[in-house]
């Protein structure tokens, strides 16, 4: 497990973790003072030894480990709000399989509707989720999950030259709608973001605004995926065919 610092550090230093990670350390993990544990500051990874253990921690970074894990596509995910259990389970499983940013999309056929404070907290447990995932899995940076918000404003907020893919059960129906397979048999872009509906798809008009921003519509198949379960295959196909999932150097 890592353990993120929000400082810059160097070897040699003596950092203080984050309350909460002091806590889990001392009364979840038991650990004393002289364990061993790895620690990331600004994309860097250290081994480091624990100096105070208690409602307080502290370590002393040892060395520098050559342990950067993230990959080189910048994959964006655009989950449409899901209840319960189905959106934390997507946040954590994207987050294990490398995307740097998740954004929550209040779509027309989103069965639960989140705003202001409400929406505030959802965010703040979701980004808890996402924290805890990247530290478990051994990520080298944090993933930041972005306020609840529409879909056109989104697009306008992805990087320039970002390749926009939308799974859509009527995709193989429509004048721009191609397979999976056709979009990602083109050269691997800088940073591509996915768009996947809510529990109960995506509206027509969604997928023209979508469409006329540049996304590429595409299908998935014969079957209709679960929102959870189709972010997480389109996400571990992407991330095989032009990311770090295929285990080739990069």
């Amino acid at each position: 497990m890592r353990f993120f610092l929000e400082d810059v550090a160097a070897v040699d230093d003596e950092v203080t973790l984050s309350p909460s990670d002091s806590r889990h350390l001392s009364r979840a993990l038991r650990r004393t003072v002289g364990d061993k544990i790895t620690v990331v500051s600004a994309n860097r990874v250290f081994e480091a030894e624990l100096t105070q253990v208690g409602d307080t921690v502290r370590a002393r970074l040892l060395a520098e480990l050559a342990a950067y894990s993230e990959a080189p596509l910048n994959l964006i995910l655009l989950q449409g709000l899901a209840k319960g259990e189905r959106m934390e389970i997507v946040i954590q499983k994207a987050v294990e399989l490398g995307v740097s940013r998740i954004v929550p999309l209040a779509l027309e056929r989103s069965v639960i509707r989140l705003t202001g404070d409400k929406a505030e907290a959802k965010r703040a447990r979701w980004q808890k989720i996402a924290d805890a995932a990247a530290k478990q899995c051994g990520r080298t940076r944090l993933v930041e999950i972005a306020p609840v918000q529409g879909l056109a404003e989104a697009l306008a907020a992805l990087p320039p030259d970002c390749r926009v893919l939308m799974p859509w059960e009527e995709a193989d129906g429509h004048t721009v709608g191609v397979a999976l397979s056709e979009a990602l048999a083109e050269a691997a872009p800088a940073a591509c973001a996915v768009i996947i509906g809510p529990e109960g798809g995506l509206a027509a008009a969604e997928a023209e605004l979508a469409a006329a921003r540049g996304a590429r519509l595409v299908t998935l198949g014969k079957r209709i995926l679960r929102t959870e379960t189709a972010a997480i295959a389109v996400l571990s196909i992407v991330m095989y065919q032009w990311g770090d999932l295929n285990g080739r150097e990069v």
